[in-house]
């Protein structure tokens, strides 16, 4: 008989138990990332009365057995806060504490940043993830502390300027000839630009011999500078007669009254490196310009200009070819003046598609003092522009795309997070620069693990240890910004469990009750 009492107090103290844990949970209902607790119970030694087992045995009461968490994804409650994150799915956050190198695990979102830029919850626990490499735009190393400083982003000076232009295919030739050529009592009285007419530039020799013309052109490039090339125009001409763009020379070229063997030179000029005069600047002796702004190695902006100008036309086979500069003014030259940086050609055929010098052109820029000298810059205007690919068709000149990546310092203006965990800072200078990316964990035994309040959950032998990886990967969820992870406790089913352990407490009391009166009748015997 004794030993019913026993199973009665088993009974209050297993149902006590429930009791608490539904407590726990109802109180916890708010609680952001909260997990519901169940409680479950098991029957406990039995006594064989008979000496056999199996129909001959009799029960001593109940136990609490487990209190285990539901780890049940809980609903998403939004906010405005960037920094407030929920996981949907599987994983816990990893936050360390700062003054051990003890690390804890929760699914309670609320991060926010401390006065030195370290993304913390609300206990103080610092958040744990990879940082990015600017460069690979991946994250590298191990899980470390997310520390966002708020002190200006370092610049990046501009390595590739990316440039996507029409040229157009009909427009003026822009050079300059020498107006002292010919005259009275040469052979060749004058030389001129033909209508429609591009002569290349560089040094001519005009040589007569009886009443053969001979003309040696020493080309020069966009820089001035000669190139080695020559170009050979000969015919046979008349005294005093007028040859319109002879052997498509580009010029319309005047004998003398009375040929006379001998030579003559001219000079055709193109681009103009300095400012000197009208006539001999890039603004005058070019067809189109186009300028961007680079940044040097401080961060300094400067401007670039691009000048174009249309060379020469060739037969065999049909193409223009057009020359480009890329020039400094002198408020973003390292020596005060305006400058010219590098030089190139550019080479269309006869529908308008750029054939040659569309890759990376490498030009070496010295801005103004204090930044690094000869700093490096592609220009591309082909298809690796990044916005299609430089064409000439016969329409105005025009910029279609323009590109550079380089930027000034910028101060921190706010904080996003994506789904792949990914922390962007946004920066006054307009860059969006991937900063961090957090790491989620999980465990094989995640009931295993242990509660240490705060939200937070510790590693146990039973957890397992933890196996972490990105949000998204691995099996683990993704992350949702903006939100908080509600609880998952049920009010519902929470009040049912209550009544449930509120009977079951009452019936048991109803066993030690009647025990007892059982043993009185047994007492009364004896009178």
């Amino acid at each position: 008989m004794l030993s019913s009492f026993f199973s009665g107090i088993s009974g209050l103290i297993s149902n006590s138990h429930s009791i608490n844990v539904v407590g726990n949970n109802i109180a916890n209902v708010n609680t952001v990332g909260y997990k519901a607790s169940r409680a479950t119970f098991q029957d406990v030694l039995y006594q064989s009365i008979f000496g056999a087992s199996g129909t001959s045995q009799v029960g001593r009461g109940t136990a609490l057995s487990s209190v285990d968490t539901l780890f049940a994804q809980g609903s998403f409650e939004s906010t405005s806060e960037p920094t407030d994150l929920a996981i949907g799915g599987d994983g816990f956050f990893i936050v360390k504490s700062g003054d051990n190198d003890t690390k804890y695990y929760t699914r309670a979102g609320q991060f926010r940043f401390d006065k030195d830029g370290n993304l913390i919850n609300p206990a103080g626990y610092l958040l744990q993830g990879r940082e990015i490499d600017r460069t690979t735009n991946a994250p590298f190393g191990v899980d470390t502390d997310i520390v966002i400083s708020p002190e200006p982003s370092q610049p990046r000076a501009t390595e590739f300027i990316g440039m996507n232009v029409n040229l157009q295919s009909n427009t003026t030739w822009a050079g300059h000839i020498d107006a002292s050529f010919g005259g009275a009592g040469t052979a060749i009285a004058s030389a001129t630009l033909s209508e429609g007419g591009y002569p290349r530039v560089g040094d001519y020799t005009f040589t007569v011999s009886g009443t053969t013309l001979t003309v040696a052109v020493a080309e020069r490039g966009p820089d001035g500078a000669l190139t080695g090339d020559t170009t050979t125009y000969t015919d046979t001409v008349a005294a005093g007669t007028t040859y319109t763009n002879w052997k498509g020379s580009g010029l319309d070229i005047t004998t003398a009254a009375a040929l006379a063997d001998g030579s003559q030179t001219l000079g055709v000029d193109g681009f103009a490196v300095n400012y000197e005069t009208a006539t001999r600047n890039p603004t005058t002796t070019s067809n189109y310009s186009s300028s961007i702004t680079a940044y040097d190695s401080l961060g300094q902006a400067h401007t670039v200009t691009v000048y174009f100008r249309k060379s020469y036309e060739t037969t065999t086979p049909q193409s223009s070819v057009w020359e480009w500069m890329a020039h400094l003014d002198a408020a973003d030259s390292a020596t005060g003046a305006n400058a010219l940086a590098g030089s190139g050609t550019l080479v269309f055929n006869n529908n308008g598609a750029l054939t040659i010098g569309g890759s990376a052109n490498t030009v070496n820029f010295n801005f103004s003092q204090g930044a690094s000298a000869d700093q490096a810059i592609d220009i591309v205007f082909g298809s690796g522009s990044g916005g299609g690919t430089t064409t000439q068709y016969p329409i105005a000149s025009t910029t279609n795309f323009q590109t550079q990546d380089g930027y000034p310092p910028g101060v921190l203006q706010n904080v996003t997070v994506n789904s792949e965990g990914v922390i962007s800072g946004h920066y006054s200078n307009g860059q969006i620069l991937s900063l961090y990316q957090i790491t989620l964990a999980n465990f094989n035994n995640p009931w295993g693990l242990s509660r240490e309040g705060s939200n937070l959950y510790s590693e146990t032998l039973e957890s397992g240890v933890a196996y972490t990886n990105a949000p998204g990967e691995g099996g683990l969820g993704k992350i949702n910004p903006n939100s908080l992870e509600q609880s998952n406790v049920d009010l519902a089913t929470e009040f049912v469990k209550m009544i449930v352990a509120q009977r079951g407490f009452q019936a048991n009391s109803r066993v030690i009750t009647t025990t007892d009166e059982i043993l009185a009748e047994l007492m009364n015997l004896k009178r």
